[in-house]
């Protein structure tokens, strides 16, 4: 999707500039790389666990943004940030029911560092090619082949865990989810392009508090509105007024 809007709209050799290289290794790192160690995380320590740490990514991008861009960070925006991490992993707590071991903390810990150096890695592409819908392009298509990559590799080891065995009924869900999430990839861009890593992550991170929203719309036998999740919806309701501020 994203690559038609480029036809449509860009010269191919608008594509090779100096910003390319970065959105390579935006690519390489997030979604591709990190992603799979989120998964592993999850399959490993559960949920419960990873979200939180995953959420964490938040902080990591704003520090690189400081410490590496020179984004200039208000308390605000660090409150901010905060009570959007705090919500977020009020939503995502619940009882663990996976056996896990201390050394499998180190996947959804380097999913959250490479997360955060692939937004930085965005943010330095923008500002050598400006143009997002290019820079979402080429990111997505690396990210797509890493992660091909990896399905390739664990047949060759004989493994199943990336085994594809797709309901054919479900495929209008995932391409309906497909075609949602290109948009949103386009519009993150769109936003990284035009502000600041120290603005547009924590926002960008409370996510889970729309997932939530939409769960309750359309699957209401499994998600359940409680206190906690109130509570949590205030807090993260709160720190995006604070950082918008």
């Amino acid at each position: 999707i994203l690559w038609i809007i480029v036809i449509l709209q860009h010269p191919l050799d608008s594509v090779l500039s100096e910003g390319t290289i970065y959105f390579i290794l935006a690519g390489v790192a997030a979604p591709g790389i990190a992603a799979r160690f989120r998964d592993t995380g999850i399959s490993r320590i559960g949920v419960t666990l990873t979200s939180p740490i995953v959420g964490t990514t938040t902080f990591i991008s704003m520090l690189l943004a400081v410490f590496v861009l020179g984004e200039k960070l208000t308390l605000l925006i660090m409150l901010g940030a905060v009570l959007i991490f705090v919500g977020v992993t009020l939503l995502t707590r619940g009882g663990s029911q996976v056996d896990w071991q201390k050394k499998d903390l180190v996947y959804p810990v380097a999913a959250a560092v490479l997360f955060a150096v692939s937004t930085n890695m965005r943010k330095i592409g923008l500002a050598r090619m400006e143009s997002p819908v290019v820079g979402a392009a080429i990111t997505s298509l690396v990210s797509l082949i890493t992660l091909l990559a990896f399905i390739v590799a664990s047949r060759v080891r004989g493994s199943n865990a990336w085994a594809v065995d797709l309901d054919p009924r479900a495929l209008k869900y995932f391409g309906f989810a497909g075609f949602i999430s290109s948009i949103a990839f386009l519009l993150y861009f769109m936003a990284l392009n035009s502000s600041y890593i120290v603005k547009i992550q924590p926002i960008t991170g409370a996510n889970p508090l729309f997932a939530l929203i939409f769960s309750y719309i359309f699957l209401r036998d499994v998600e359940r509105v409680n206190r906690q999740a109130i509570l949590a919806t205030l807090l993260i309701v709160s720190g995006i007024a604070l950082i918008a501020l």
